[in-house]
């Protein structure tokens, strides 16, 4: 079968025509039957929108008419776009969000010209891209576009499908919807084995508890980048290969890893990095029982100009245990005030506040197990819904409430 038909004036690919009619007849809300009728068999179109069947030029005319598409004499080359797009993606994975911006800013000029072709989805699915990586939009301001490209991913082309399935695998990561993004994000390794989405997996498996398979997809890219030259990813890499063994309580490679990063990200003043890789060191000499090095890391944190308060949650953790709750007094000052209010981890540390002054008091309980718990739970928080239950625990031993306390004991066991 041939793979291109001249429809309309225009000589267009078939991947993209077949794509495009599903696309367009299901977001003017057409049924099969709707569009079909008077045309050709329902089962036809069926076929040629799944990619299975080729239709005669003047069928796919007629439902083009149908859909109100008679003009394509406007559209520019595909070819230099696709060159933009293409840029602009080796931009967003190289972390050149500048580059990124001007290019999207150049493409936003021909927006409506290609919305009206058959490359539409093609751009709607580098929109989302960028959207997802450099404008950072949450999965609220996504879903629809989410919703739409679901109906039509097994009609698209390999390569744009394992795109679809990487971009909406981290749309669906940062949404805390950890099994749904792994299970594209591997679908997406199936149809193309690269860097990015070895990349994007490590990190998918490392904050759903799997850290082993984390470091196993991180190490995979790590070695790809370093290859390549991109070495503003590879050390992002090591950060997370970083996380992976703090979790996995390997400190050694922990700190060889963060350690590596930390010297690239001086060298290229990666300040982002600086914050994560701060934090993380901090939280892995919390979890290694080293209070004094985590304090110094997460002083480190808060005073970079990243606004994050989760460093501030470790510097605390480390006070208490130290007995240094002069010092937590002052970060309480800092962070519990209506600047950092609207932040996720704002209620761990209103949790640790709670720890210092109200432990023994039934507000304690009232706040933590009704309130933050909970809150925490939905986010699939495991790190800080663990301390919480410990700390829970010890809180309803003192009230000599035993069976509620062996009910967390059990919680905790089967994590």
């Amino acid at each position: 079968m041939e793979s291109t038909l001249v429809i309309l004036g225009k000589e267009l690919e078939y991947d993209f025509l077949s794509s495009w009619i599903k696309y367009t007849r299901i977001k003017n809300g057409f049924s099969q039957e709707a569009l079909a009728h008077g045309i050709c068999s329902v089962s036809h179109l069926s076929y040629f929108e799944n990619g299975k069947k080729h239709l005669r030029k003047e069928i796919i005319e007629a439902l083009l008419k149908k859909l109100k598409i008679t003009d394509l004499d406007k559209f520019t080359d595909i070819g230099k776009v696709r060159q933009k797009l293409n840029t602009m993606m080796n931009d967003i994975e190289s972390y050149n969000f500048d580059g990124a911006k001007r290019i999207y800013k150049k493409l936003l000029k021909i927006e409506p010209i290609i919305n009206h072709s058959p490359y539409s989805i093609e751009f709607k699915i580098y929109d989302l891209m960028y959207k997802t990586f450099v404008d950072g939009l949450d999965y609220k301001y996504l879903k629809d576009d989410l919703t739409l490209l679901d109906k039509i991913s097994n009609s698209l082309s390999r390569e744009l499908r394992y795109l679809y399935l990487l971009v909406s695998g981290d749309i669906l990561f940062r949404n805390h919807e950890n099994e749904k993004s792994i299970e594209r994000q591997l679908t997406a390794l199936n149809i193309k084995d690269t860097s990015w989405i070895n990349f994007c997996l490590g990190k998918a498996f490392c904050f759903n508890d799997a850290m082993g398979r984390g470091a196993y997809y991180l190490e995979k890219a790590l070695d790809s980048y370093e290859r390549s030259g991109r070495y503003f990813n590879a050390v992002w890499c090591h950060n997370y290969i970083g996380v992976c063994f703090s979790y996995l309580k390997i400190y050694e490679n922990a700190e060889k890893h963060f350690k590596a990063a930390l010297m690239s990200a001086k060298h290229f003043n990666m300040d982002k990095l600086l914050w994560h890789l701060y934090t993380n060191l901090s939280d892995c000499y919390l979890s290694k029982g080293d209070y004094e090095s985590c304090i110094k890391w997460s002083r480190l944190a808060m005073e970079s100009s990243y606004k994050n308060i989760l460093c501030a949650y470790n510097y605390i953790s480390a006070c208490i245990k130290l007995n240094r709750l002069d010092e937590c007094d002052v970060i309480f000052d800092i962070y519990l005030s209506d600047e950092y209010k609207s932040s996720k981890h704002y209620n761990s540390i209103y949790y640790l506040y709670l720890v210092v002054h109200n432990f023994h008091e039934k507000i304690f309980y009232e706040e933590v197990k009704n309130k933050i718990l909970p809150y925490y739970e939905s986010m699939r928080k495991i790190d800080i819904c663990n301390d919480i239950k410990l700390k829970l625990i010890e809180y309803l031993e003192s009230k000599r409430r035993y069976k509620e306390a062996n009910k967390l004991y059990k919680e905790l066991m089967t994590i």
